[in-house]
């Protein structure tokens, strides 16, 4: 029964992956769902993992799409890199699909900042006419006295597809998450 239980989530997680990286899907628990649904599941099945659907996604562009898609990730990452530039002043990061490799062809960059509020970075876009527009994100956090968080978003348009600026305060900076600074995405750009 564990054997199956894990065939399953393998099925489940691939179609998920195929669906975030083919339809612009970029949401995880919405993939999941969605596949669940396509092979007759329930909610309250065992369903993949978002890292399992990561590395499902890698497989299915490795397969699908290699050059295209070396050549996105490229081109996306020159565009996270010019941004985080004129950003500097907010300590900048990259994170998502853009920086594991899993960005799909309707990608979405997401670029962490590091700021007192808000408003600091408001002020940048508007002093640099830059439009935006705003929006909160629920995270989930490792705190069990604290269900979600609150994320500002600021959504700007880029020129593959849309940038997310998600606004941390400075001190979340020492979070240990998986993010590349400028430094360490200038390198990631010229090791490929």
């Amino acid at each position: 029964m564990a054997r199956q239980s894990k065939h399953i989530r393998l099925q489940v997680a691939h179609k998920a992956a195929q669906m975030m990286a083919e339809e612009g899907i970029s949401d995880y628990a919405f993939a999941k769902r969605k596949a669940a649904k396509f092979f007759g599941l329930d909610d309250g099945d065992a369903l993949p993992s978002n890292e399992e659907i990561n590395d499902a996604i890698k497989e299915h562009q490795a397969i699908f799409f290699d050059e295209e898609h070396e050549e996105r990730l490229k081109i996306l990452r020159l565009e996270a890199l010019s941004l985080m530039k004129r950003l500097s002043a907010f300590n900048p990061h990259l994170t998502g699909g853009a920086l594991d490799g899993t960005a799909g062809r309707y990608p979405t960059l997401h670029i962490q900042l590091y700021a007192d509020s808000m408003k600091e970075v408001e002020f940048f876009l508007l002093n640099h006419n830059i439009t935006y527009e705003t929006r909160d994100r629920k995270f989930r956090t490792k705190d069990p006295m604290q269900d979600k968080k609150n994320i500002p978003v600021l959504k700007l348009e880029g020129a593959i597809g849309p940038i997310e600026l998600l606004i941390y305060h400075v001190d979340d900076l020492k979070i240990n998450k998986v993010k590349a600074s400028i430094i360490e995405t200038q390198e990631l750009i010229d090791k490929n």
